[in-house]
């Protein structure tokens, strides 16, 4: 008997622990799972809505579509806020996880990241119903400028657009907290270093319309 106690023991210590963390293990496996289906399934559902609305032929419109080619971004924007929306929801599916595992170190390091996610996708919206006003805007400048008689209408219209444009991008700004950017210092540098890339680049390119009227001048 000895000898079967001096084994059972330790087995049934082994088995005490499993049977502890089985459930934490299997509700971790559990919410990681569900969330990640949940996950591909709201993707593929946003993405449908977001093409049912015509979205990627209003990117293209405004010239966001060319805008994020340019960048190196070949994906629509339909995949594209599809595929952040999918890794939003799986990053609360591992949150849920963590925190079901007892693992609460997460919670200072995630919790200003995840109340920081809302003000930047309100800047987002923000900037794109900015540029879509902005196209909406440049139109009707120019249609009204043009019935009128109005000089140059397309000059109006591209004046009225950029204006848009730029408030569309300081709101953006102003939400996602850089605001400072547009006052003070950093205001005037930039316009510094603007006026002084516009300098160069007109200097640069009209030195030789400049020397051949110099030297048209000097000939006569």
């Amino acid at each position: 008997m000895d000898y079967i106690t001096f084994i059972l023991d330790p087995l049934k210590s082994v088995f005490s622990i499993i049977s502890s963390f089985a459930p934490t293990v299997l509700g971790v496996l559990a919410a990681l799972v569900i969330g990640g289906l949940v996950a591909r399934e709201v993707g593929k559902v946003v993405a449908s809505i977001l093409k049912s609305v015509h979205i990627d032929k209003l990117s293209h419109t405004i010239g966001l579509g060319h805008v994020l080619e340019t960048g190196g971004i070949k994906r629509p924007v339909s995949d594209l806020i599809a595929y952040v929306v999918t890794v939003g929801v799986t990053i609360t599916a591992l949150v849920i996880a963590l925190g079901y595992a007892g693992i609460t170190v997460i919670g200072p390091v995630t919790d200003p990241i995840m109340a920081y996610v809302p003000t930047v996708l309100t800047a987002v919206i923000t900037l794109m119903v900015g540029m879509f006003l902005a196209h909406i805007v440049s139109v009707f400048v120019r249609l009204v400028a043009a019935n009128t008689g109005m000089p140059k209408p397309d000059m109006l219209a591209t004046f009225s657009k950029w204006a848009v444009v730029f408030m569309a991008i300081t709101t953006f700004v102003n939400k996602i907290g850089f605001g400072y950017l547009f006052t003070g210092t950093p205001l005037l540098l930039m316009i510094a270093a603007l006026a002084l890339g516009l300098a160069l680049s007109f200097g640069l390119g009209g030195r030789e319309h400049a020397a051949h009227y110099l030297d048209k001048l000097l000939k006569k």
